[in-house]
């Protein structure tokens, strides 16, 4: 996970109390409803077997591999324990008949049987190149695909090879995964919309030009180059990683970006407004999910951001379910919202 956030965690989990659940503002006609507390260090969440919501939790300090994946019950809140003992569990997902997982720089799987029981983990990817703090969450495509990301790290001025790339993972044949793009830092979260197109945030870490960068949104195109480390935002020349005009001519601007340290943790289609994405800023200086509503037409595209959601401490995750409510889980306090639209 971003270098501040495992600073915040690691201060959180010193603490003794649980910071206080608030009460998020929404625009009107909108309505917030807790439907889970007391969850630890929640990350991302799926739609599971019978009926239940999976989410997977750092359940203590990001290191401690103490992480595990809780079945819940939304009807009364009910839970129990799927898998425990993981290392940093940032991602899992469904597909093949296996639970997905990825965990710290490593993917795993684990069978899954018609009851929706989980059978024992077994190491499907290892030693990914990652940042040091995590690569991300899973997310699977129209065609049952696994997208990962491998988390950028520089050495020196270059990036880290195999860093900063997305990739595809066939479920049926894991060990042979596919590029897709290169140039993304932290390419965090990921959704695909109703067209098929794929869009993915991107966390900026490190300082560009003597400042802080942009946070980004990105709709990926197979085979593009994102720029990092040369070249950031809008193509964007990193100076002092040898960026310039001519080398960020040759690369893919983002879509959106966000004010410096926004941290997009999680993407997700409206459930309620075509052509638009809402998307969790972490914080910690205004944590929030926002719109971004797309103008698209052929390869051309541009966007405008507005808000949506104020008032959670840490929006980690978002999850849209098929009674086109949304989930947003607070990763600080440990609470799960349901958002509906009143009728």
């Amino acid at each position: 996970m971003p270098k501040f956030i495992l600073a915040l965690i690691f201060l959180i989990t010193a603490c003794t109390v649980t910071p206080a659940a608030t009460s998020p503002s929404l625009p009107p006609n909108f309505l917030a409803e807790v439907v889970v507390e007391k969850l630890n260090s929640p990350t991302q969440m799926i739609v599971a077997p019978n009926d239940k919501i999976w989410i997977a939790e750092l359940n203590g300090g990001e290191n401690d591999g103490q992480g595990r994946i809780i079945a819940v019950s939304l009807n009364d809140s009910k839970r129990e324990v799927v898998l425990s003992g993981l290392l940093k569990p940032t991602g899992i997902a469904i597909a093949n008949n296996y639970l997905w997982i990825a965990s710290q720089r490593t993917i795993l799987r684990a069978p899954l049987n018609t009851k929706g029981e989980v059978g024992q983990t077994e190491i499907v990817l290892a030693n990914l190149p990652f940042n040091g703090r995590s690569n991300g969450t899973l997310t699977v495509s129209p065609k049952g695909m696994i997208i990962y990301e491998t988390s950028g790290m520089r050495i020196g001025n270059n990036a880290e090879e195999g860093s900063a790339q997305l990739w595809e993972l066939d479920p049926r044949q894991p060990s042979r995964p596919r590029l897709i793009a290169t140039g993304l830092k932290n390419a965090y979260a990921h959704v695909f919309d109703n067209a098929g197109r794929l869009w993915v945030t991107d966390v900026a870490e490190d300082l560009v030009n003597d400042t802080a960068p942009p946070d980004e949104l990105n709709w990926i195109i197979e085979g593009a180059d994102y720029g990092w480390p040369a070249c950031f935002a809008e193509r964007q020349p990193a100076l002092n990683y040898g960026g310039s005009d001519s080398i960020c001519a040759a690369t893919r601007a983002a879509v959106a970006v966000f004010p410096p340290h926004s941290t997009p943790t999680s993407v997700a289609v409206s459930p309620w407004e075509t052509d638009t994405l809402l998307v969790a800023l972490w914080g910690p200086t205004q944590p929030s999910v926002v719109k971004v509503k797309l103008a698209i037409s052929g390869e051309t595209i541009s966007s405008r951001t507005l808000p949506f959601i104020t008032g959670i401490k840490a929006p980690q995750h978002l999850l849209v379910l098929p009674d086109r409510s949304l989930l947003v889980s607070d990763h600080l306090t440990g609470t799960l919202y349901r958002i509906t639209s009143a009728p």
